[in-house]
């Protein structure tokens, strides 16, 4: 198995007491309750969970699957009939994933406030925030990035990330934003280079 997975499983088990240890043809996974709370630390909600390691970990996320039948098996409440849980559009797991996420950072960053989305839309039948999927999951992860839904500004910012750069780090940024470069579409630029140019 993953031995960075393997390692890390002792973190994980102290600040989640509810999760064990379990193995399936000779690969430990994590099995047990996830908690999702308020802004009070009172439970909202729990869930039934595995989470295995992946092959590309930790440049990638581990696995989800809620297995307690809490969320429809749907793409529609982004869960397959595998029960795996569909997190975020790939792009974005590139980015959180670029210097490694541990299974902590995992549960607590993406796990938990996936939970939390899901039981938003349970109550007020939308969810608060998410990817649409395929395509137009992607359309709104690069207008989110760019800042822009403008397709000819997109191309500016690509143009410029690996072609040529079109302004310094203190330059009046080239969005008309009146900010300073470095500060607003500079970090734009480096997200797109860490994706790659042919994934972009």
């Amino acid at each position: 198995m993953n031995q960075f997975f393997q390692n890390e499983i002792p973190f994980v088990l102290k600040k989640y007491p509810n999760l064990i240890i379990r193995n399936k043809n000779g690969r430990e996974f994590l099995k047990g309750i996830l908690d999702v709370s308020d802004e009070n630390g009172d439970c909202v909600g729990s869930f039934s969970v595995e989470i295995h390691s992946a092959e590309r970990f930790p440049n990638r996320f581990p696995k989800l699957y809620e297995v307690g039948g809490d969320i429809p098996n749907h793409p529609d409440w982004h869960k397959y009939d595998d029960t795996s849980c569909c997190l975020t559009v790939e792009q974005d797991e590139i980015i959180k994933c670029k210097y490694g996420i541990t299974i902590l950072q995992f549960i607590d960053d993406i796990v938990i406030p996936y939970f939390a989305n899901q039981l938003y839309r349970k109550r007020e039948g939308r969810y608060l925030n998410e990817y649409p999927h395929g395509l137009e999951g992607f359309k709104v992860f690069y207008t989110n990035l760019f800042k822009n839904d403008d397709y000819s500004f997109w191309v500016k910012c690509y143009e410029s990330a690996f072609i040529k750069c079109i302004a310094r780090r203190n330059d009046k940024c080239y969005c008309n934003s009146g900010q300073k470069f470095k500060n607003c579409h500079l970090p734009v630029e480096e997200k797109l280079q860490i994706l790659g140019r042919d994934k972009v």
